[in-house]
C-alpha cells in the first residue's frame, strides 16, 4: 500500500486540469474550449495484439483491449504511474457521482477514457452506453481521518473496467508499493487497518481487494431462463455511472463550475444529452458530511432511495428499464431498490411487511418494518458483519454508521404499515 500525503483538493483541481486537457505529454494550461472534444488526441486501439511492454506516448489501447498485464504501469493510464489519483494520460476525464457505493470509508478517484474519435451515449436510466474501447479506472484510497479527506491517505487498489470486444473484463490491481500497482487476480486481504470517522471514533477493519472473478457477483444482470434451449448469458455492467449520478455539479481547475453531463457533451464525449437537463433524471448527494437530522422528509426519502440503489440495487432489481426477463443477481428475492421504482405502487418491493428469504433471522420477522428500525432485516443486514447476513456481501467489512442513520431514519419515517408498531 502507498502512502498519499497530497490534499484531496489539490488532487482534484490537477486532475480536472489534466483530464480537460487529455493528460500525458501534451498538456496545457487550461482546459479545452467548449466545442473541442476532450479525448482528441487521446488515441485508439489498433486491433492489432497489445504488448504490455510496449513504449507509447498515449495510452497503451491494445494491450488494454487484449491483455492482462501485470502491473497497473503497463497500459499508461497515468502522467505520472506512481500516481493514479490524479493526471490521466490524454484522453482521461474525471468524474464524480453524487451517491456512491460505501466501501469501507474510502475515497475514490474515478476516471473514464474513451478513444478518440467516440463518443459514449446517453441512457436515460441504465447505465451509459460506453463504447468499445473504454476504459473506467477507480482508485481507492483510505483517508486517515474521513471528515478530513483532503489530507494524509493510503492508496490501497486501482480497478479496471475494460469494455473490449466480447464484453466488460475486470482486473484489480494492488497497490504493494509507492511505485506501482501489481495484478491481484486471487484478491488480498488486509488487516488492522484503521481511520478516524466523522464522529472522532476510531475504526479498526479489515480490507478485501476482490479477486477478479468477485466482480461479476455485483456487475452482472441474469437471465431469466426459459429452459434448456435458452442459452442467453449473464451481461456485466458498470454500476454507477448513470446520468442520475452524473447529473451534478463539478468544480473544474479554472474555478468554474458545470455540470459534469453538459461538460461531457459539449466536450464531445457524450451524444443524446437532452438540451434542458430538468428532463434528465437527478439523485441527491448524499456523503457523511450530509446531516440527516436536517433533512426535510422529501430529501430524507430521496436520499434513502438513492443510497439503496447505488448500494443495493445493482442486485436487488428486476424489470423496469432492465431488458427483456433479465434481473439482478437477487432480483427473485421479492426486494428490489431501483431509484425509479415507485414505492407507492408496491411497498412489498422495499421490503415492507415482507418475511425474509432463506430463513432470515430470529427477532426480525420482516425486511422492513415502517416506524421499527431496529427489528427490521434490512437495517440489521446493513450493520453486522456476519457473513451469513451482511449486505452487501463484498466491499464491505465495517458498518457504515451515516449510511445506517440515514436508512434507519427513512424506515422510521415510512408511512405506517400492517406490520408497524401498535400505537
Amino acid at each position: 500500500m502507498r502512502n498519499n500525503n497530497k490534499t484531496t483538493a489539490a488532487m482534484l483541481m490537477t486532475s480536472l486540469l489534466l483530464a480537460a486537457c487529455g493528460g500525458g505529454d501534451d498538456v496545457s494550461n487550461t482546459p479545452p474550449p467548449v466545442g473541442s472534444a476532450l479525448n482528441a488526441g487521446a488515441g485508439s486501439p489498433t486491433g492489432a495484439e497489445g504488448s504490455c511492454s510496449a513504449t507509447t506516448a498515449g495510452v497503451n489501447w491494445d494491450a488494454l483491449m487484449t491483455e492482462v498485464c501485470p502491473k497497473l504501469s503497463d497500459y499508461n493510464l497515468f502522467a505520472d504511474a506512481t500516481d493514479p489519483t490524479a493526471g490521466p494520460t490524454r484522453g482521461g476525464v474525471s468524474y464524480d457521482l453524487s451517491t456512491a457505493l460505501f466501501s469501507d470509508y474510502t475515497s475514490k478517484y474515478r476516471f473514464i477514457f474513451v478513444p478518440e474519435g467516440k463518443t459514449v451515449s446517453y441512457n436515460p436510466s441504465e447505465v451509459l452506453d460506453f463504447p468499445v474501447g473504454t476504459v473506467i479506472t477507480k482508485t481507492f484510497a483510505l483517508p486517515a481521518n474521513t471528515a478530513m479527506r483532503d489530507g494524509e491517505e493510503l492508496v490501497i487498489e486501482t480497478r479496471l473496467l475494460i469494455n473490449r470486444a466480447d464484453g466488460w473484463f475486470a482486473l484489480p490491481y494492488y497497490w504493494s508499493s509507492d511505485s506501482d500497482a501489481t495484478l491481484t487476480i486471487a484478491g488480498k486481504r488486509l488487516t488492522g487497518l484503521t481511520t478516524i470517522n466523522n464522529q472522532g471514533q476510531q475504526i479498526t477493519f479489515d480490507y478485501a481487494v476482490p479477486k477478479a472473478a468477485d466482480c461479476s457477483s455485483c456487475h452482472s444482470i441474469v437471465p431469466d431462463l426459459a429452459g434448456s434451449g435458452d442459452e442467453r448469458e449473464q451481461i456485466f455492467l458498470p454500476i454507477g455511472p448513470k446520468v442520475r449520478y452524473l447529473n451534478n455539479d463539478h468544480a473544474y481547475a479554472d474555478g468554474t463550475v458545470y455540470n459534469q453531463l453538459q461538460y461531457w457533451a459539449e466536450g464531445e464525449l457524450l451524444a443524446g444529452l437532452p438540451l434542458n437537463l430538468q428532463d434528465v433524471e437527478e439523485a441527491p448527494v448524499f456523503n457523511d458530511q450530509v446531516p440527516v437530522a436536517s433533512l426535510s422528509a422529501s430529501e430524507l426519502n430521496d436520499a434513502a432511495r438513492a443510497y439503496l440503489d447505488i448500494n443495493c440495487a445493482h442486485c436487488h432489481r428486476a424489470g423496469l428499464t432492465l431488458p427483456a426477463d433479465y434481473a439482478g443477481p437477487a432480483g427473485s428475492s421479492g426486494v428490489q431498490l431501483e431509484y425509479n421504482r415507485n414505492y407507492a405502487d408496491s411497498p412489498s418491493k422495499f421490503g415492507v411487511c415482507k418475511e425474509p428469504i432463506a430463513g432470515g433471522k430470529d427477532g426480525y420477522p420482516y425486511d422492513v418494518i415502517p416506524g421499527n428500525p431496529d427489528d427490521s432485516y434490512l437495517l440489521f443486514r446493513m450493520t453486522t458483519l456476519e457473513s451469513r447476513h451482511k449486505m452487501p456481501e463484498l466491499a464491505r467489512n465495517t458498518a457504515h454508521m451515516e449510511g445506517t442513520t440515514l436508512i434507519r431514519s427513512w424506515i422510521d419515517q415510512l408511512p405506517t404499515a400492517s406490520c408497524s408498531p401498535t400505537p
